[in-house]
């Protein structure tokens, strides 16, 4: 954490409204990107929002002994998570989640029309059964693969053991082939892995 940060910090949590701005200025775009990707872009805006209501009812419980932004990722999960629990039962909304196919890209289709419709329908078909996934392993697997942050800090985010970190990412990731397998057969389930491995996390 830098200087100039722990500054902003420090001032923000003492009720000075400006130095909090330029502390949401820096970090909306984490914020907003961890939103989307476990809730979709409507719900996300409206989450974006709550966490920045809780950071700034919490900020003066921020000890600096871990990263702020490690802080942040914990608080915009819990949020989502939160929502994830009001929204059970409701009819999911597949359409709110195609900004992140562009992170679940089959490079296989590249200059091939149709490898890279096969590839598109991939996409879609991971996104679906993300959606289906138990929360915490859906956070897991978003953290790991799309976020790219390390068991380590998954474990830290999610408040569980490392080891639990890994066995939520693995079971996640397992279950979205499984899915993909019975639905589309092992190329699906080829295609979809290997989108995974691409994300900013790699394999595990």
């Amino acid at each position: 954490m830098s200087v100039e940060e722990y500054g902003l910090i420090h001032r923000a949590s003492r009720g000075n409204v400006e130095a909090f701005t330029q502390l949401v200025r820096q970090h909306s775009d984490l914020v907003y990107r961890v939103a989307l990707r476990i809730l979709g872009p409507e719900t996300a805006k409206d989450a974006s929002q709550e966490v920045w209501v809780r950071v700034w009812k919490a900020l003066e419980d921020f000890r600096a002994d871990s990263a702020f932004s490690t802080w942040l990722y914990k608080v915009t999960v819990n949020t989502c998570l939160s929502e994830l629990r009001r929204e059970r039962g409701r009819t999911e909304r597949e359409e709110e989640h195609r900004e992140i196919l562009s992170h679940l890209q089959d490079p296989d289709g590249a200059g091939d029309p149709e490898a890279a419709a096969l590839g598109r329908e991939r996409q879609e078909e991971a996104i679906r059964y993300l959606q289906e996934l138990r929360p915490d392993h859906r956070a897991a697997l978003v953290l790991r693969h799309l976020e790219g942050l390390s068991y380590a800090e998954i474990s830290d985010v999610l408040e569980v053991p490392e080891g639990t970190a890994k066995g939520w990412v693995s079971r996640g990731r397992t279950a979205m082939f499984v899915m993909l397998s019975q639905n589309g057969g092992d190329g699906a389930t080829d295609g979809t892995q290997s989108g995974f491995a691409n994300g900013r996390g790699g394999e595990s």
